[in-house]
């Protein structure tokens, strides 16, 4: 509860206050070119200063990724203060956010919205992108972009400038009550709807829209990064943005879709709402908040087929699960996806193919470690090499 005082009174000095300018591209593209083989790390929810968020970080680094990228959520407001110490290293004095040996990106979060995403436009984007020859970080133009080689294209959405006001306390009432169709229902929350701004990027960059190019050139396959979940066996919906993006994926070219928020690790069989795009949800918001666990996954809808329920030992007297990140290790066509906790201990790996076409083949898992059997259904076993 105290904490919920603190969201509240830091929300409270904002609420008045004009959000911050949606930055766009006048000039670029906004696609960050890749090597066909090049390692990421990613993690979800992070921004939270505490012990088990400063392993996160540090043992992404160890991994040796080209580049970090954070699903958004610094909290508890994402202001100046909270940036600087939360995610900035606050001079020595807090937990730093580590890129990767050639840069770092960053997502646009509900709590960097609460203080109207000042500080993350205005203080976190210009120290983050790729290095320059020198090792400079070059900045993140916008809170979205795109990541892309021959094989694979991934597209990184803000859903948290729509994110906030009034229907976040309206929210609350899906998760008081757990009333599934409130809780798969856009009403009574925010819309996380994509601007009209990002929607005209993507024409751009999937200028296809929902036809493949008759060519014989690589059509990469679609990876999705965002911070909010598009569904879950859990919690609440976001059905928006999926419904936006059926404009320009074609619901018979499903995309491998990473997204945060909901503060757990869970895997979802491929799945979409009537009029959305169809994904293999991942959600990976385990970063740095105290991870949710001992809830029954009750919506059936979407298929929860793997999640961490695991107990986090801590000295304090608090039922949580464990903090982690995960790696995306692309090798051509090839893509490895491997799921840590927060001390590197590998929970599950799923690996995937490109097949020129736009299409992905897969998934296929690996070494599903034993502490998780106990949630492993049969389309694990199924999907399992």
């Amino acid at each position: 509860m105290s904490n919920w005082g603190k969201w509240a009174g830091h929300v409270l000095r904002y609420i008045t206050s004009p959000k911050h300018e949606f930055l766009t591209y006048k000039t670029d593209s906004g696609i960050y070119p890749l090597e066909d083989k090049v390692l990421l790390a990613v993690a979800g929810d992070w921004g939270t200063g505490t012990d088990e968020a400063q392993h996160v970080t540090t043992e992404m680094k160890n991994v040796h990724p080209d580049y970090t990228l954070h699903l958004g959520d610094v909290y508890y407001v994402g202001d100046e203060l909270e940036l600087q110490e939360n995610c900035l290293g606050g001079n020595g004095k807090g937990v730093k956010w580590e890129p990767g040996t050639k840069g770092s990106f960053a997502l646009n979060g509900n709590h960097e919205m609460y203080a109207c995403g000042d500080a993350y436009f205005n203080n976190f984007l210009p120290k983050l992108g790729p290095y320059d020859p020198a090792g400079n970080p070059q900045g993140q133009k916008a809170s979205f972009f795109a990541l892309e080689n021959r094989h694979w294209k991934i597209i990184a959405l803000d859903t948290g400038y729509n994110s906030t006001g009034i229907r976040t306390a309206l929210s609350f009432l899906s998760r008081i009550k757990r009333i599934q169709w409130l809780r798969k229902t856009s009403w009574f929350k925010p819309s996380c709807k994509l601007r009209p701004e990002q929607m005209e990027w993507l024409r751009k960059i999937l200028p296809s829209g929902k036809q493949q190019p008759e060519s014989e050139a690589i059509v990469p396959a679609l990876i999705l990064l965002s911070h909010h979940e598009y569904f879950s066996s859990f919690d609440d919906w976001y059905p928006i943005p999926g419904q936006q993006l059926s404009e320009v994926i074609s619901p018979n070219r499903p995309v491998l879709w990473f997204w945060g928020h909901e503060h757990r690790f869970a895997l979802y069989d491929c799945f979409g709402i009537a009029d959305g795009i169809r994904a293999h949800g991942r959600c990976v918001g385990h970063g740095g908040m105290p991870v949710d666990r001992s809830a029954v996954p009750d919506i059936t809808d979407c298929n929860c087929v793997l999640y961490d329920d695991r107990r986090y030992p801590t000295d304090e007297d608090i039922d949580v699960g464990y903090n982690g990140f995960i790696t995306l290790n692309f090798d051509g066509p090839q893509l490895e996806v491997t799921y840590y906790d927060l001390f590197k201990t590998p929970l599950v790996k799923e690996y995937w193919t490109s097949d020129g076409t736009g299409q992905l083949q897969g998934p296929i898992f690996h070494d599903v470690n034993a502490a998780l059997k106990q949630n492993d259904p049969a389309y694990i076993k199924k999907h399992s090499a």
